[in-house]
């Protein structure tokens, strides 16, 4: 283990690297958050994955611009555009997958000017830019020293234990998705009149003990798949309002 993270990647450690996608993608979590409490006046999940804080999204996005970024850290204007541009690839990829895999939008721009497919949009990829200047300028400086001090056995063991949890998780997280689309086509044809039945192996019902419909819900509520699943099934949602904010929530926004 200790030769794989200190292997190197485009001049950083594989423990630097998984180290900084931890952090990158628990950092998701909070900014999103923060973004719906200000934009919208609600406190809600923003999670990427079952049982653990993390937002795959930036982890990737964030790795990827330290990466493929820091040679040009002399120009700003540069890492903008590019942060932009890397970001965005990586925003409308998940999309895509998402879409494909789970018949499910997890955000949708098509209300936003120059949007592609709904996936990516200016808006937004220019916020992605703003935060690559984030990363490069500020959290990565910060953030290096603290990471590689961890790298002794003691910080190894900590990050495979991390790695490892975030993997179950992700595991959990899409077995959890398939089930829940299988459910709404079920509950759709049920609608429909027809005669129909859903899967009712072992391995269904570990997952619906592992992500019963109040955690699937209440993690991943802006969803397309669990907004359709909300209302076949007439299941509530949980979130905090705060009193006398101007904007009511959207469906599908960021």
């Amino acid at each position: 283990m200790a030769a794989l993270y200190s292997a190197t990647v485009f001049g950083f450690s594989v423990h630097v690297i998984l180290g900084f996608f931890v952090i990158y993608s628990f950092l998701g979590v909070l900014v999103e958050m923060i973004f719906c409490l200000v934009q919208e006046g609600v406190l809600e999940s923003r999670l990427g994955l079952l049982y653990l804080p993390l937002r795959p999204l930036y982890g990737v996005g964030g790795v990827a611009c330290t990466l493929l970024l820091h040679r040009f850290i002399k120009d700003l204007i540069l890492i903008f555009i590019w942060g932009m541009l890397i970001c965005s690839v990586v925003e409308y990829v998940a999309s895509f997958v998402m879409e494909k895999a789970f018949s499910t939008l997890t955000w949708d721009y098509s209300d936003k000017a120059l949007n592609l497919h709904g996936r990516i949009c200016l808006q937004y990829s220019c916020y992605w830019g703003l935060l690559a200047l984030l990363v490069l300028y500020v959290l990565d400086r910060f953030l290096y020293g603290f990471v590689d001090l961890s790298g002794g056995k003691v910080g190894e063991i900590v990050l495979t234990a991390l790695m490892v949890l975030a993997l179950l998780s992700v595991m959990v997280t899409l077995a959890a998705l398939a089930r829940i689309r299988k459910r709404v086509a079920v509950l759709k044809a049920r609608a429909r009149g027809e005669a129909v039945t859903i899967s009712d192996t072992v391995w269904d019902r570990l997952i619906d003990d592992l992500a019963p419909d109040s955690l699937m819900i209440n993690s991943f509520p802006r969803t397309s798949l669990m907004m359709e699943f909300m209302e076949l099934t007439g299941e509530p949602r949980a979130w905090i309002r705060v009193p006398g904010h101007p904007r009511s929530p959207s469906k599908l926004n960021k």
